[in-house]
């Protein structure tokens, strides 16, 4: 039974675009603020981050979702066509941007390399997410997330005796729980993080 989750966030950080840009495109540091993820791993020869989450089921049974991603990073502009329909689905308001936007785009990868799992309740599933940070006049910078996941699912012995479509609607509000929760509370470390590295990034730009 193949389920899906979604989860959607909006965070204004107290630093520049230029410096949140560097943070956000850091895709390890990044995951690793997720508190469900266990590991992350990139094979450099095919530009793929594999992601290791563990979670409860609604049984409290332990699962692990392993997941292949790629990432993709574009500028682009609040005039541009690509803009133009962010902000028709996304901003509310304007009024505090300048117009310039930087998007990184998690796409899920099909194709994945062979990998040992690491417990019998293993699924592979596909994740998809997009981040956009907006420049505020104020030089703050403005971050959209939005994040899809989808999880194949073996019903065991006595869920498989419930009606399928109750069960995929209780299991997805379920997920999709448990992915906004996961996400303010990466959202939450970064707020924290990024504050150092800011510090951190004026220092390695001082050096060059």
């Amino acid at each position: 039974m193949e389920v899906i989750g979604k989860s959607k966030a909006h965070v204004v950080l107290d630093k520049c675009f230029h410096e949140s840009g560097i943070y956000f495109a850091d895709h390890e540091r990044l995951i690793k603020c997720n508190p469900y993820c266990s590991n992350v791993k990139y094979y450099a020869d095919l530009n793929i981050f594999q992601w290791t989450l563990q979670v409860d089921d609604p049984r409290k049974n332990p699962i692990t979702a392993v997941f292949f991603v790629r990432q993709h990073e574009d500028n682009f502009s609040l005039d541009d066509s690509y803009g133009q329909a962010f902000a028709d689905a996304r901003v509310t308001n304007r009024a505090p941007y300048n117009g310039k936007g930087k998007r990184i785009r998690w796409e899920a990868v099909h194709d994945h390399p062979e990998f040992e799992k690491p417990s019998p309740h293993t699924f592979v599933g596909k994740a998809s997410s997009e981040i956009c940070l907006l420049h505020q006049h104020d030089e703050k910078t403005s971050v959209y997330f939005d994040t899809d996941i989808s999880l194949d699912f073996e019903l065991s012995f006595p869920l498989n005796l419930m009606p399928e479509g109750i069960l995929k609607f209780m299991t997805e509000a379920i997920m999709s729980q448990i992915m906004q929760q996961a996400t303010d509370a990466m959202l939450c470390k970064v707020q924290a993080d990024i504050c150092c590295t800011g510090a951190e990034l004026v220092v390695e730009g001082g050096g060059k």
